[in-house]
C-alpha cells in the first residue's frame, strides 16, 4: 500500500512557482573580483532575472562575491496556504 501512495505522488506534475519565499539571497558569482560599472552590470543582470519572477532587489551585501537579496512583490493573501 505505501508503494501505491509513493507512485501516486511521483506521478503528479510538479507545479513550479507555487511556493514563494518572502526573501531570497543569492551570491552574484559574475561580480566576483569586479568593481564600479562591471559590478553594477553583473548585479543588474541578476536583478533582471529575479524581476521576471516578481522580486525586487532589497539589499546588496559586500563580499567577494557580493550577495544580492531580493524581496517578493507578491501579495501574501493571494498565495496558496502552503506558500504563506
Amino acid at each position: 500500500m505505501p508503494f501505491v501512495i509513493v507512485a501516486f505522488l511521483l506521478a503528479q506534475p510538479i507545479k513550479a512557482g507555487m511556493a514563494v519565499k518572502p526573501v531570497v539571497c543569492r551570491p552574484v558569482e559574475e561580480a566576483k573580483g569586479k568593481s564600479g560599472a562591471e559590478l553594477a552590470q553583473a548585479v543588474e543582470s541578476v536583478a533582471l532575472q529575479f524581476a521576471r519572477t516578481n522580486y525586487t532587489l532589497a539589499a546588496l551585501l559586500p563580499g567577494d562575491p557580493p550577495i544580492a537579496c531580493f524581496r517578493s512583490l507578491s501579495d501574501p493573501s493571494k498565495l496558496p496556504i502552503g506558500a504563506r
